[in-house]
């Protein structure tokens, strides 16, 4: 049997003194492990009790103070408004991803022509050369799903991915020469190129180019585990001829990014509700020590600040949400809600969670006051503003405090 006492309080000898142990009552049989003690107070140890008690409360008093109140750092909040849309013609198509290049212009992605520039005075056109490299959009098929745009470090290349064709694009912002340099088996959903010339994919589903689109929102109607991150070891324009599978099993693999220093990767799996997190060697090009790093609602597509904020994008749920690394706290910065809103969100929340399809629940004007649902966003060059992308035929402009600005700085 287990003699020690249930409680220690190391006191002195006048406290042992005074301790006296007995036995529990009853029969054996009822007895629990272990012994009871009856603590007698004196006028001796009384001043040794207080003394314990000051140093309990100093402790949790500190304990409370360095661990479960961290402070985050203050983020902005924005609500949406007509006036926040560009261009004004809402003359895109689907911008579900984009990035801000080094003269103040952006690139989106579009479905009908592979990426459009807006210039700052708020003209847009094509931009690259993709109908030379045989992209075409003719839907209902093929249709062209080029969503996914990344800035090189080099601040003149754009890796493009191709979510119904699993063709990744690169191209030159100064020539605007556009050249295919890997072909998926799979659509490619989100792509992001390290510093050493790995390029890292999402491949949301199985998808096959011959039933892309189908194939894609099948997976989102029921999902399944097809979902996965592939790893595209090279340099510049030479690759590997063939991706490895990093990350398996996967429901519904979308947004992936890497903190700036390239420590730590981050991917959305949208239909688990879910960011995970990895650590990365970029030197070997090797990842581990997976985590749930952050619940999200049907998180989309992630972007990372100068201060490692991670910034993303929630799909269904028309909101932008911020977690900082200090405390790993999730703040909403951005949300646009309605009646029609709420209820699809109550219905895919009550349905995902029974095991029910959720494609017949996106329809027109559920994505309300939006054009369509979110799904990205970036920064500008120099982070005093934030993009929004999403489905529909315009982006959303916010101006980042000035604040926060200055820390950026």
């Amino acid at each position: 049997m287990d003699r020690r006492p249930l409680l220690r309080m190391n006191l002195g000898t006048e406290l042992r003194d005074h301790t006296t142990f007995i036995s529990h009552p009853g029969n054996a049989s009822d007895r629990p492990s272990g012994i009871w003690f009856r603590f007698v107070p004196t006028r001796r140890t009384i001043p040794c009790i207080l003394a314990c008690l000051l140093v309990l409360s100093i402790s949790c008093a500190t304990e409370i103070r360095l661990g479960s109140l961290c402070q985050s750092p203050a983020f902005p909040q924005w609500s949406f408004d007509l006036s926040r849309l560009i261009p004004r013609d809402r003359g895109l198509a689907r911008p579900e991803d984009g990035k801000a290049l080094p003269d103040g212009r952006l690139v989106v992605a579009d479905e009908r022509q592979g990426l459009r520039l807006i210039k700052k005075d708020g003209s847009h056109r094509a931009f690259g050369r993709f109908a030379e490299v045989g992209y075409t959009h003719t839907p209902p098929n093929p249709a062209g799903g080029i969503q996914a745009v990344f800035l090189e470090h080099d601040a003149r290349h754009l890796l493009v991915g191709d979510i119904y064709t699993g063709k990744i694009y690169r191209v030159n912002t100064k020539t605007e020469e556009t050249r295919l340099i890997y072909d998926h088996p799979f659509g490619v959903n989100s792509v992001y190129r390290d510093r050493k010339g790995t390029i890292w994919f999402t491949q949301s589903t199985r998808n096959t180019e011959d039933r892309g689109k189908e194939e894609v929102w099948a997976a989102v109607n029921n999902p399944v585990p097809t979902g996965a991150v592939f790893k595209l070891p090279g340099f510049e324009d030479k690759l590997a001829e063939k991706a490895e599978e990093v990350v398996s099993d996967l429901y519904f693999a979308n947004g992936i990014t890497f903190d700036r220093t390239e420590t730590f990767m981050y991917v959305s799996e949208s239909m688990m509700d879910r960011v995970l997190r990895f650590h990365v060697d970029i030197e070997n090009a090797l990842i581990s020590e997976r985590e749930t790093y952050q619940s999200v609602f049907v998180p989309d597509n992630l972007a990372v600040d100068p201060d490692n904020n991670l910034w993303i994008a929630s799909f269904a749920g028309n909101a932008i949400m911020v977690v900082d690394p200090k405390c790993r706290t999730l703040h909403t910065i951005f949300h646009a809600t309605s009646p029609a809103h709420t209820a699809f969100v109550d219905e895919w929340v009550q349905r995902s969670h029974l095991g029910q399809p959720l494609g017949d629940l996106i329809k027109p004007g559920v994505w309300e006051p939006l054009p369509n649902f979110v799904t990205g966003l970036f920064f500008s060059e120099n982070f005093d503003a934030v993009y929004i992308t999403g489905l529909g035929d315009a982006i959303l402009k916010f101006t980042m405090p000035s604040g926060m600005n200055r820390r950026f700085h």
